[in-house]
């Protein structure tokens, strides 16, 4: 094995994808992975076990900025092919961009600045990159909660006009990834994979015996956002461990008559854009979908 057949295999994460559940499996897996011949960068974020890769990428303000002021950090995070290994698995959840432009209708707008960055870090093109997309109505309300999460936010609703009426879409984070990275082959998975799954597209050859699956997350409920909402606004402060007992707590209570969405005009937009995107992406060059639309749209 020489250095040439060396893989650059990416994951790029995305909010409400799932990706932070693939870092977890990745993590508690990582010692395998490893002796299967494949390294590892990936954040350690959301309890992802050995996870050391978290760097900064380009924000939509940093447009002017030349590609080495974040590339040589990155560099730094990421293992030197050596002879014998069979390539790298790296995982980024926020590659394509941060939650706050969604807020604002803005679809994630540095996805090209950051994926150029990542590929001058690594130094050559990515052999294939896999992510995972969902609605844009799933994806707009579940950014809104997590981001509810960490500060007092305004009400969903004053938010919703300018999300149901964004600019760029999956398409456009699709190609800007693509192209920025220079990858070879694109896989878009129009479902919410499971890790295994991820894995099996992301590294067809790697076989794991006796794969460690983690417990997921517990889901970020709308009784558990107002929770924590009130608990922002009276100006207290979180005893550690308080907002995962909350959402743990919450996410076994009945959700009926409290639940933030788009009205019905904005909602049927939103899934039929989706759904067209999803046609243009199959239609683009060098990418596969995986996943059919309705039961991506069903799902929710």
């Amino acid at each position: 094995m020489t250095t040439e057949s060396y893989e650059i295999l990416v994951h790029a994460g995305a909010h409400c994808c799932e990706a932070e559940d693939f870092q977890r499996f990745v993590g508690v897996n990582r010692d395998a992975i490893l002796t299967a011949g494949y390294d590892l960068a990936y954040p350690g974020r959301g309890g992802a076990p050995g996870g050391t890769f978290d760097c900064a990428f380009p924000e939509p303000r940093h447009m002017g900025l030349a590609v080495e002021a974040f590339s040589s950090q990155i560099t730094a995070s990421i293992p030197a092919p050596e002879e014998g290994r069979h390539g790298l698995i790296l995982s980024e959840h926020d590659l394509a961009g941060r939650m706050a432009s969604l807020l604002n209708g803005r679809f994630y707008p540095a996805a090209r600045s950051r994926a150029e960055v990542l590929r001058s870090a690594i130094g050559r093109p990515v052999d294939h990159l896999v992510l995972a997309v969902v609605p844009y109505d799933a994806l707009f309300v579940g950014a809104w909660r997590r981001f509810a999460l960490d500060r007092l936010v305004e009400p969903f609703a004053e938010y919703a006009t300018a999300m149901a009426s964004f600019s760029g879409g999956w398409v456009e984070v699709v190609e800007a990834l693509r192209d920025g990275l220079e990858a070879s082959r694109v896989t878009v998975l129009a479902t919410r994979p499971h890790p295994l799954e991820v894995m099996a597209h992301l590294v067809p050859r790697l076989r794991l015996k006796d794969p460690v699956i983690p417990g997921s997350a517990p889901p970020v409920t709308d009784s558990a956002v107002a929770m924590i909402q009130r608990h922002y606004r009276q100006g207290a402060r979180f005893a550690p461990g308080q907002r995962d007992r909350i959402l743990a707590f919450h996410s076994r209570q009945p959700q009926t008559g409290i639940e933030q969405g788009f009205p019905g005009l904005q909602l049927a937009d939103l899934r039929g854009r989706y759904v067209a995107d999803l046609d243009t992406l199959a239609r683009l060059p060098g990418v596969d979908l995986i996943g059919g639309v309705m039961p991506a749209v069903a799902a929710e």
